[in-house]
């Protein structure tokens, strides 16, 4: 049996003062502890929290007062901390006047008799010759003999590529300090959820015993808390998703002679639709928003979003006409009416208005009344209007769009903000994700035309949302892929 000792791992956060070790303590707890301000010394004392527990077992994350600019005295204070005059200095004269020189101190203390392992922070927004106190604090760390794990912060918005040269610089220039055993990213604003096991797998690697197999059990217990809200999330998506599969709207009943006359007088035809896509797009606004704030709550964030879905043309609509067969063939002929449209949308099922909607001219009557056969028995017994295909699809990409935005937030960051563009990236490997499996998608569009099957559909569509996400964090993050089993 492990020893109780060994049932705990205690990680220590340390840094320069104010490069954001309370913030990312704050995303990692999922909740508001210390105080995050843009100033030095802001954190003055040790503070210890309950990071993960899991039966007997859990993990500690200390959050410490950052080092300030005297490392010099700092390292001749800890010497000096074992006889009864430095205990004096650092805590009556240094508390009283230099409170730099005795935070430095205490974060100090704190790992010398707390820490298994140094969790050390760098502001990766500097490039290693621009932070000339790193080398003198690590040296300090040194001193105690505890292993230290680099990780890289404030890195900006999420790009792999420019984390993995990020890394690959500082453990070039950290290669020195044989105490530093890892470097890696972890950004307190936009880090992903995936990366953050990482913390147990690589204290795993520099602990041994009782300890190790500790770190090793909270790392799965971490990704087994973190996969059931990736399931719950994909879950919400996909409820989305299918309320923009299923939703439609009636359009207004019409009698002979105003079918006529809206086949010849588009304004008519205009102000129904008009009606159809505020209705429509109002929905979908507040059926988004719902969800969105459902994705911040569940992933231990605050705020709510604010954005709104901005109205788009009548492309976005298709329409299911009950047209009435002697109505068609009467006026088919004439040229007057939809059936140029119509006939370039027969093949998807369904009429889209706006580009689409071309105003043709057939010659003879036998052709336009063949061609209204043909449209009532695709789409019989309907006066509705539903979401086009391509809308449906570039809906797919921007809910996961909207998933990974969620994903990647910190709450030290604070209150969730909607984010105003995504990287480049992520648009590209959504794009290639839903394209490599477009039929299915559009097998989902056809089968919203009539719903049988609801919970079956929807069971369909969390499938494929999770192998997009699955596929787009493998993408992102090819380390984390068998956090998922692959």
């Amino acid at each position: 049996m492990p020893e109780v000792s060994d049932k705990e791992v205690v990680l220590s956060l340390i840094s320069h003062t104010n490069v954001g070790k309370t913030a990312l303590a704050r995303t990692l707890l999922r909740r508001d502890v210390g105080e995050v301000a843009d100033s030095a010394h802001v954190t003055l004392v040790p503070e210890a929290y309950p990071l993960i527990e899991s039966g007997e077992r859990r993990a500690l994350l200390w959050d410490t007062p950052g080092f300030g600019s005297n490392l010099a005295k700092l390292a001749k204070r800890l010497r000096a901390s074992d006889n009864p005059v430095g205990w004096i200095l650092h805590q009556v004269w240094d508390r009283a006047t230099d409170r730099s020189l005795w935070c430095s101190q205490e974060a100090i203390r704190n790992v010398q008799s707390e820490a298994d392992v140094v969790l050390y922070l760098v502001d990766a927004s500097q490039s290693p010759a621009e932070t000339g106190y790193i080398d003198l604090e690590i040296d300090v760390v040194e001193w105690i003999g505890k292993p230290v794990l680099v990780f890289l912060n404030q890195t900006g918005a999420p790009d792999p590529e420019r984390d993995a040269r990020n890394e690959q610089a500082w453990r070039a220039h950290l290669s020195g300090h044989r105490i530093v055993k890892e470097v890696s990213t972890l950004d307190a604003f936009t880090r992903c959820w995936t990366q953050e096991h990482e913390i147990f797998v690589k204290a795993a690697g520099v602990l041994s015993g009782g300890k190790r197999e500790t770190a090793r059990l909270l790392s799965e217990a971490w990704v087994s808390r973190q996969l059931d809200v990736f399931e719950d999330s994909v879950g919400m998506i996909s409820e989305l998703a299918f309320f923009a599969l299923a939703d439609t709207e009636e359009l207004g009943a019409a009698g002979f002679l105003d079918k006529l006359r809206q086949l010849v007088r588009k304004g008519d035809r205009d102000r129904d639709f008009e009606r159809a896509q505020r209705a429509m797009y109002a929905r979908l606004s507040e059926s988004t928003k719902e969800t969105v704030n459902r994705l911040i709550a569940r992933h231990g964030l605050t705020g709510e979003t604010a954005n709104q879905i901005a109205a788009a043309s009548r492309d976005a609509f298709a329409v299911k006409r009950n047209l009435e067969e002697p109505l068609m063939a009467a006026v088919g002929g004439v040229g007057a009416g939809l059936l140029g449209g119509l006939a370039a949308d027969l093949a998807a099922g369904g009429m889209t208005f706006g580009g689409g909607a071309l105003l043709g001219m057939l010659a003879g009557g036998a052709t336009s009344f063949a061609l209204a056969r043909g449209y009532n028995l695709t789409q019989t017994g309907t006066n509705r209007v539903r979401w086009t295909e391509p809308h449906f699809l570039d809906q797919v990409k921007s809910t996961v769009l909207l998933y990974l935005a969620v994903a990647h937030f910190g709450r030290g960051r604070g209150d969730w903000l909607d984010p105003v563009h995504n990287p480049a990236h992520w648009q590209r490997l959504v794009e290639e994700r839903v394209a490599k499996d477009s039929g299915t998608w559009k097998s989902l569009w056809k089968a919203g035309a009539k719903i049988d099957d609801p919970a079956g559909l929807k069971k369909k569509l969390a499938k494929e949302f999770r192998g997009v996400l699955l596929g787009v964090l493998g993408d992102l993050y090819p380390e984390s892929r068998g956090i998922f089993g692959k």
